[in-house]
């Protein structure tokens, strides 16, 4: 009995050009993975903490919110 094809990439390469080959889109942010924990740990303490730090200020005005919520009931 013939061995039967496992694989081929006939008509692949044709398939993949039709879209373009694209570039992956940079990460805006490196992910912490693998990195020092204390060190790791030690930067979010920081970035917290840290009036000099731009913050997202959607974020604040929400927390703002919800305080303001909170003594109001």
């Amino acid at each position: 009995m013939a061995k039967s094809k496992n694989a081929t990439s006939h008509h692949n390469a044709r398939k993949h050009h039709r879209n373009g080959i694209k570039k992956l889109p940079n990460q805006r942010y490196t992910s912490l993975n693998g990195c020092n924990q204390r060190f790791a740990k030690n930067r979010r303490f920081a970035i917290k903490n840290d009036p000099s730090i731009k913050k997202n200020k959607s974020v604040e005005t929400r927390l703002a919110k919800r305080k303001a919520k909170k003594n109001i009931h």
